[in-house]
């Protein structure tokens, strides 16, 4: 059984909402679980700061056995959700403790499906039936038998749910004849969790299965960059996960949404350096303050720091790890953020660098 996890406080609350108003049985326990016995309850009270499980009566006779310095963890059988809460309280009849940073749920999908990120720039043509208009838009996913891509809302009106388009190129892969498909879904589309846009992401079903796809993506094409990197510390601090960003984010979030907002955005505009040319990379680097370029870093993608570390000295790099292993407040880093990209956007205007994937390929 495959998990996947999710760190949108809106979503996590949308689902708390359902299984509220579902009475969806939550079971809750401590480790080890022999020692700790099972109780259940269900949620009935959700809010964005507080969720409240009230326990069944037969249950709260055990309440004196848990222990307030150990971890409770929750499940629900639908959906398999689970999660656990390190802080919590208990009174007579209910537990109490904020949104959650992560909860994991059953992932109910076939087949696999490949995520892109929207700086890779991978598109999708087709037509709007056998003979219409030829259209190129964004890819967001693919797999085997489906994909789903993102088109401006002037389009919104020439799409609906369950017209059928037919495929003649989508990036990376080799299609011998069109594939037909069709709409089965149109939802608004985020960027970023926080920011909207005014795109639309269509979901697609093939009408027959891909025999096989190629997947590559920024973040593919720097793991294996990061594979040819020596001397690199990774003892230190030196970047982060998808997860681990998407938690990070979750926790600023609890406690300041404008702020976690800010940061997103402003890690989204970082990620662009990874355009970066050799000698625009050395000339950056050269131009900008290492402390400050560090503490906007602290946020930001591993594979983004392995790509700024990979042309420099040894000497650099291991001063540079220093400098980014040095912990710092979010509103700190968002500072840095602000600064640095300021700096960029100058250099951007005055045509110092060109921050652009297509660019990229003319330039190398």
């Amino acid at each position: 059984m495959k998990l996947w996890s999710s760190f949108d406080p809106d979503y996590i609350e949308e689902k708390f909402n359902e299984y509220r108003e579902s009475l969806q049985p939550i079971r809750m326990w401590q480790e080890p679980i022999q020692d700790y016995p099972e109780i259940y309850g269900v949620i009935t009270h959700v809010s964005t700061n507080e969720f409240k499980i009230t326990v069944d009566e037969q249950y709260r006779k055990h309440f004196n056995k848990l222990s307030l310095q150990k971890s409770l963890l929750f499940h629900s059988s639908f959906d398999d959700m689970h999660f656990k809460k390190d802080l919590f309280s208990i009174d007579d009849s209910t537990i109490k403790f904020s949104t959650p940073n992560e909860v994991r749920f059953r992932d109910n999908r076939i087949t696999p499906r490949f995520y892109y990120k929207y700086q890779d720039f991978k598109s999708i043509t087709y037509t709007l039936g056998e003979f219409g208009n030829q259209e190129s838009d964004i890819l967001t996913d693919i797999s085997n038998s489906g994909a789903s891509f993102v088109i401006p809302s002037t389009k919104r009106e020439s799409l609906d749910i369950g017209s059928i388009i037919y495929i003649q190129a989508l990036t990376d892969q080799d299609l011998p004849e069109d594939i037909k498909a069709e709409i089965c879904y149109m939802v608004p589309y985020k960027i970023t969790r926080e920011a909207s846009s005014s795109l639309i992401q269509i979901g697609i079903n093939f009408k027959s299965d891909i025999s096989s796809i190629s997947y590559s993506s920024i973040g593919n094409v720097i793991k294996r960059k990061q594979q040819k990197i020596r001397g690199l510390d990774s003892t230190g601090f030196n970047g982060l996960n998808p997860d681990e960003f998407e938690r990070k984010i979750g926790a600023i979030k609890t406690k300041n949404p404008q702020l976690a907002m800010n940061i997103r955005e402003k890690v989204e505009s970082l990620d662009r350096l990874r355009y970066l040319t050799t000698e625009m990379k050395r000339q950056f680097l050269l131009d900008i303050n290492h402390d400050l370029l560090a503490a906007a870093l602290r946020l930001s993608s591993r594979e983004l720091i392995f790509d700024l570390l990979s042309d420099v000295t040894d000497s650099i790099r291991e001063e540079f790890l220093e400098k980014l292993d040095i912990a710092k407040p979010a509103s700190s880093v968002n500072k840095a953020q602000d600064e640095i990209c300021k700096i960029i956007h100058q250099k951007e205007a005055s045509g110092e660098l060109v921050l652009d994937p297509r660019s990229y390929i003319k330039y190398v």
